[in-house]
């Protein structure tokens, strides 16, 4: 009865249009969790390290004349290892020193780094919007609906990188190691797991999953260097949905579904307040974990019969 009311082409077109971009907010995601679930770090510097991977790429590719793809490549590490330089130099030593306040101390500090390496994008590459351009850009027709070949791509290798992420958690001694630490470090340091190389090798991780979502939002849009503030936003919404202990599979759904109820608002909200309707969504289930953990459950449970409980 409802598709029969709404436009049943602008329901299928919203319904693609969720599920690509419901794969870059489960790649973002699934870096954002794996990083917050084993370091226990709020990396928001997560939105500088986007933002730097494509204006890498684009360095690479423009002024230095490196091919599109080899740049793209070099892009994503080089903001790589800069998300592995922010734990090392920055991170690890204020947990070391901060002591109980050391989860604030770290807040404070990724976003201070967040906003410095905004500004230093700014003082470098300017603040203006750049044109990020590689492959021709091809639309295709399929179901009714458009959409173009970077969206293919970039579902494609967003599913790839998540299922191989999940592949190294369950089946490889790299992967019971990294489970091991965010269980519990100071045991894992016990039985003989270099914690801190495990911290790092997440760090990797997460920020190469940031560095490729990027690449594919500046080729289908353009870059700015604020452009990764919102992205950090819905991983952390997603992050938080899936469970940072998730597998990144359930994490990497959780953001195609966060993106389907963004876009399906869209049917009632104007574009701007769509977002709204993803932060109701994290608001309700805030206040269920509330309830449910609250023993408010638990005391009616057992103030019902035992045939209606």
């Amino acid at each position: 009865m409802l598709l029969a009311v709404l436009d049943v082409e602008t329901v299928k077109q919203l319904t693609v249009d969720g599920f690509f971009r419901g794969c870059s907010y489960g790649l973002l995601g699934a870096g954002f969790a794996l990083i917050l679930g084993v370091t226990g770090r709020f990396h928001f510097a997560y939105a500088f390290t986007y933002t730097f991977a494509v204006y890498m790429a684009y360095q690479f590719t423009f002024p230095w004349g490196v091919p599109f793809w080899p740049s793209a490549a070099l892009g994503v590490l080089v903001s790589a290892c800069v998300g592995v330089l922010i734990e090392r130099i920055v991170y690890r030593p204020l947990a070391a020193n901060a002591g109980p306040n050391a989860l604030l101390a770290i807040f404070v500090a990724s976003l201070g780094l967040g906003i410095a390496g905004e500004n230093a994008i700014r003082l470098y590459w300017g603040s203006e919007t750049q044109s990020y351009y590689g492959p021709d850009k091809v639309a295709y027709t399929v179901w009714g609906t458009t959409f173009i070949n970077f969206d293919v791509w970039q579902a494609a290798s967003a599913i790839v990188l998540v299922l191989a992420l999940a592949a190294i958690l369950r089946w490889t001694a790299l992967g019971r190691q990294i489970k091991a630490t965010r269980v519990n470090p100071d045991l894992a340091r016990i039985i003989g797991i270099n914690a801190g190389t495990i911290y790092l090798i997440v760090f990797f991780i997460g920020s190469v999953f940031a560095g490729v979502a990027a690449i594919w939002y500046g080729l289908k849009y353009t870059v700015d260097p604020a452009m990764g503030f919102n992205p950090v936003i819905y991983a952390f919404v997603v992050a938080f949905l899936a469970g940072t202990a998730r597998s990144p599979i359930r994490v990497f759904i959780t953001g195609i579904i966060v993106a389907l109820i963004e876009q399906y608002s869209s049917i009632w909200l104007s574009a701007r307040w769509t977002q709204t309707a993803v932060f109701v969504v994290l608001v309700l289930y805030l206040t269920f974990l509330a309830v449910k953990t609250s023993g408010f459950t638990a005391r009616i449970r057992r103030a019902l019969p035992a045939g209606k409980a």
